[in-house]
């Protein structure tokens, strides 16, 4: 079997920059702008919701096997 070949030289989004070209119009096009919006706070909640669950305690929790030897140790 072959290995996988890319068939595009995409970049990643984490590598990519955008830019914005304002062009001024008579009526602002206000689904494109609401569109925007919530693009820009979901991505801002995303990054604070992942940093918030990496500070985070766990809910469960798995022992070590060491863990396990000295809770049984302490009986």
């Amino acid at each position: 079997m072959s290995r996988y070949a890319k068939k595009t030289d995409r970049r990643p989004y984490e590598e990519r920059s955008f830019s914005v070209l304002a062009i001024h119009r008579e009526r602002a096009d206000l689904h494109k702008l609401a569109e925007v919006l919530i693009r820009l706070t979901l991505q801002e909640t995303g990054e604070s919701r992942a940093a918030r669950a990496a500070d985070r305690v766990p809910d469960t929790y798995r022992a070590t096997p060491h863990d396990l030897a000295a809770s049984e140790a302490a009986r």
